[in-house]
């Protein structure tokens, strides 16, 4: 049975959406609070296709998946809604909540994942077009351009409505609602407005009107303030009213707010932050140059760039050149090699099939594939291509480079750097610090900027919940001891769902000391966001699950500390985590840890070396696989 068909199948089975009051998974269970678990079909749940067994254990209501967990998970939360459920990561202790920036990343990135692909084919399609123009293929006027402009401008232009729907889905809203105000955003009249600087008010207060067309912030702001509204309002209005008044008042008050507020204080911020970039390149442009190219691609995240327009535009047309926006082409190649870096470092198959189309896109003026496909999810890419924008800015600055048009970035940009009176300075220093900027990012991304997450053939499918590829017949592995304690068989671990052996043959160990080493050579695929288990593969196709304790997800991580992380090459005898076994049975957790051959299926026989009830040091032979 597909994922999709069986997250239907368990939610219905389960009582339907409004018997689910929370929701969370661990390594390998979806764990459901229910409001009443009579009306859970268990012998039902229990013989679908997909599903080991049904634990009810701790007041949860626990559907033993396997290594398909996280794939299932998504698409019960997809046909929920995400109204009701959370990942067992959000409700962590304080001590192990990610910082700020890391959970303002990864927001962000949950926004704007979904619409990568897309983000990259209308870069393309972009790119392209100029590329015709530039050579004098098609006209601006011809209905052939209009058309693909069209198609590849127009996720651009009215990204608010695009990302207003999926930042409503990620902070658990109705999308809808911030879809709905992401159109008045650039409603016509509005962008008319807008472009005509005209005066507006609302109830005699004046609105400050600005561009909101390709732009993130506002309308991410907006959702998030529209799903706390939601929510409130739900709460307070009788159910006879909710259907309609809910989304009326959530629309009109975020609506309003964020036409009163939003945009004067984006306008007021960018227009400060153009007023002190001029005024650094009055004072030293390498300087400017430097500080302009690295912060360039952060500048235009957080919508800051629009008050540098009307600068650049006014240098345009009194000076007949500009030398500020030269500097910011470098930062679109820095950029490209950010990207670069990761698809020539990486052997995962879809990491670098993000990464590729990435580059090219950035190369062609559109970098928004690249900055949130690559670069802010690993981080590390972004911050190499700050430096590499730096440098790429200052030596157009020491050039003394300038702009002789305005319009299309990347490898499009080039013929504005040529000046109407012949090749200077400009167009070498456009091509000099381009180039450089590529080979900075690519150079320092590749060595130092991006981890390579290998995907072998065993491990990709169990890390994106697929199937596992079936070892080769007649290999052989062993599996050594990865912590220190008495071994006891899997029927004597006080869970149903080990004890039964419905996820496979293995052992158990009683700990005796409080680190858990790699049992083999292999890969880590998984690692619970509560840090209670980790599961592996082999170089030669086992899939092993270290389950450290018993129902140890509900301490939210407080007792482990992770020595690895998800796609992580191990060597046998390798730290996997350090435990707090006196915190787990002071918590009334059971400290027993389950080892599991979860694809057991797949082999011919898995053979367990050691004497039950034994005392076992690390490294000893504990199982034999063929």
């Amino acid at each position: 049975m597909d994922s999709q068909k069986l997250a239907g199948e368990i939610i219905r089975n389960v009582g339907g959406r409004s018997n689910i009051s929370h929701l969370e998974h661990c390594v390998t269970r979806l764990r459901f609070t229910l409001k009443d678990e009579s009306a859970a079909q268990t012998d039902t749940i229990n013989n679908l296709d997909g599903v080991m067994t049904v634990v009810k254990s701790g007041g949860q209501y626990q559907v033993v998946i396997g290594n398909k967990v996280k794939e299932v998970y998504k698409e019960v939360t997809d046909q929920l809604g995400g109204a009701v459920v959370s990942n067992d990561a959000e409700a962590a202790p304080s001590g192990n909540k990610k910082n700020a920036f890391n959970r303002f990343v990864d927001v962000i990135v949950g926004i704007i994942s979904p619409i990568i692909g897309l983000l990259a084919a209308a870069g393309i399609i972009k790119g392209m077009l100029g590329l015709a123009t530039a050579l004098d293929w098609l006209a601006a006027t011809d209905g052939t351009y209009i058309l693909l402009n069209a198609l590849g401008d127009g996720l651009f232009y009215f990204m608010p409505i695009i990302v207003g729907f999926s930042a409503g889905r990620k902070f658990n809203g109705n999308p809808f609602i911030p879809a709905a105000i992401g159109a008045a955003l650039v409603y016509p009249a509005v962008i008319t407005a807008y472009n005509a600087g005209d005066s507006l008010t609302f109830a005699g207060i004046p609105v400050v009107l600005a561009s909101y067309t390709s732009s993130l912030f506002p309308i991410i702001l907006a959702a998030w303030v529209a799903a706390k509204l939601e929510k409130w309002f739900e709460r307070k209005l009788p159910a006879s009213l909710r259907l309609f008044f809910v989304p009326l008042f959530t629309i009109l008050i975020t609506g309003i707010l964020t036409f009163l507020l939003v945009g004067p204080v984006l306008t007021e911020a960018s227009s400060l932050l153009a007023d002190a970039t001029m005024w650094i390149y009055n004072l030293s442009p390498v300087i400017a140059g430097v500080v302009l190219g690295g912060l360039w691609q952060l500048i235009v995240i957080f919508g800051l760039h629009y008050a540098f327009i009307p600068v650049l535009i006014n240098n345009i047309t009194t000076l007949h050149y500009d030398p500020v926006n030269a500097i910011l082409s470098a930062s679109v190649f820095a950029q490209v090699g950010a990207a670069l870096g990761v698809f020539l470092k990486s052997r995962n198959a879809k990491v670098r099939s993000i990464a590729g189309p990435a580059a090219i896109s950035a190369f062609m003026g559109v970098t928004e594939p690249a900055i949130y496909g690559i670069s802010l999810p690993y981080k590390k890419p972004f911050v190499m291509a700050g430096i590499a924008g730096a440098v790429g800015g200052g030596i157009t600055a020491a050039m003394s480079a300038k702009m002789f048009g305005f319009g299309g970035g990347g490898i499009f940009a080039a013929p504005m750097f040529i000046n109407p009176e012949g090749l200077d300075n400009s167009f070498y220093a456009y091509v000099i610090a381009s180039a450089v900027a590529v080979v900075i990012a690519t150079v320092l991304t590749y060595l130092f900027g991006f981890k390579d997450k290998q995907e072998t053939p065993a491990a990709a499918p169990a890390a994106s919940g697929a199937s596992s590829t079936a070892p080769k017949a007649g290999t052989k592995t062993q599996v050594y001891n990865s912590i220190q304690g008495t071994i006891i068989p899997l029927s004597e671990v006080p869970d149903e769902a080990f004890a039964s052996g419905a996820m496979g043959s293995g052992y158990a160990v009683i700990p005796a000391d409080n680190k858990v080493y790699a049992p083999f050579d292999g890969t880590v695929v998984t690692v619970a966001n509560s840090k209670h288990a980790v599961a592996m593969v082999s170089d030669d196709g086992v899939e092993l699950l270290i389950h450290m304790g018993i129902n140890t997800v509900k301490l939210k991580g407080a007792p482990f500390e992770l020595k690895v992380q998800e796609n992580d090459r191990v060597q046998k005898g390798q730290l996997l985590a350090v435990v707090d076994w006196n915190m787990i049975r002071d918590n009334k957790f059971e400290v027993t840890t389950p080892v599991i051959v979860t694809n057991t299926a797949e082999h011919e026989s898995v053979e367990l070396k050691a004497d039950r009830s034994s005392e076992v040091k690390i490294g000893e032979l504990v199982l034999s696989i063929r």
